[in-house]
């Protein structure tokens, strides 16, 4: 079925029959999918809220495209949630960034061979392991097959964050936004609370306002420790990188949230959407004018994925990090 967004022909792929299918142009279309997991985020969201952020946002971008291609057919794919470094609580489903990257190759290989051309990967989890993951797939198609599969998340990273996890520079001047509760922010705050409440309120739990800010760095200099001191964009090295991923874990074993749920609010994530939906629409507009060079299609932490994604690098640092079979 085509579902109504505005002059958008959006389509939800399980529901087409194999007549409808067959109509489609095919190298006309755009694939959407999410990759992104099912983890706990506080106790006030949903297990799916970064796939349903991604979609979400994927869903928003669409209507602010140019109008040459907002004229193509968009089919929407189930989401899919393998997805890896996820908060280490009951109900989280972990899966090794090898998995992740077999998963997303598998699919952009089908689609090439049924003649899609452009296929773009949606995403609102943070983990560098999972992110670069789905770079590792999107690239490994997109070279052999001749396609654009493109990690949309990871560009936006570039180009917003310098490949940081917080938005306080993107959103810091929106209205409704006190600056200092987008420090931190991380996971289960004020951004992805406030998303909830505009995309699925019925899902989100009615208490969430009385939630207190709380952050790793808060967290964690309570108990006399510390995360390693970066600016923006700084990358540390193989051993900060290693503190600051345990500083992280103490934390989340123990907590489920980082940032300020309590500050949320619907209006605030319809401005929060509608402002990262604008990015996402300028970088998607490039990508489907072919004046993006593919060497732009990454993240910053991209010429060092082996350090994240490679199996053998993948079970030293568990291992160094104590994560049983890489879950944690």
């Amino acid at each position: 079925m085509a579902e109504a967004n505005g002059d958008i022909k959006l389509m939800r792929w399980e529901t087409l029959t194999k007549r409808r299918f067959d109509e489609l142009d095919r190298q006309r279309c755009v694939v959407l999918v999410t990759c992104s997991p099912l983890e706990v985020h506080g106790p006030h969201l949903p297990l799916g809220a970064d796939a349903l952020e991604g979609e979400g946002l994927a869903e928003r971008m669409l209507p602010m495209l140019p109008q040459r291609h907002r004229e193509r057919t968009f089919l929407k794919l189930p989401f899919i949630y393998t997805a890896t470094d996820v908060v280490p609580h009951p109900g989280s489903l972990f899966f090794r960034p090898s998995t992740t990257i077999a998963v997303l190759e598998d699919l952009g290989r089908s689609l090439a061979a049924q003649g899609f051309r452009d296929v773009l990967v949606s995403n609102f989890h943070g983990s560098p392991r999972h992110f670069l993951a789905i770079e590792t797939a999107c690239e490994r198609v997109s070279r052999e097959r001749g396609i654009r599969m493109v990690s949309v998340f990871s560009v936006m990273l570039s180009r917003l964050t310098l490949g940081g996890s917080e938005l306080d520079d993107v959103l810091g001047g929106l209205p409704g936004v006190n600056r200092d509760d987008l420090v931190g922010d991380t996971h289960a705050g004020l951004v992805e609370t406030a998303q909830l409440l505009a995309l699925h309120p019925e899902w989100v739990e009615r208490d969430y306002a009385r939630l207190p800010r709380q952050t790793v760095k808060s967290w964690l200099t309570e108990r006399g420790d510390s995360l390693p001191g970066m600016g923006r964009g700084d990358s540390p090295g193989i051993l900060g990188m290693i503190k600051a991923i345990r500083g992280d874990l103490r934390f989340f074993r123990a907590e489920t949230y980082s940032g300020a749920p309590g500050a949320a609010s619907p209006e605030l994530g319809d401005r929060i959407l509608d402002t990262l939906a604008s990015h996402a629409a300028a970088v998607v507009t490039e990508i489907l004018d072919g004046t993006l060079p593919p060497t732009e299609w990454h993240s910053p932490l991209w010429p060092r994925r082996f350090l994240f994604v490679h199996p053998w690098m993948v079970r030293l640092i568990n291992r160094i990090l104590s994560i049983p079979d890489g879950i944690g």
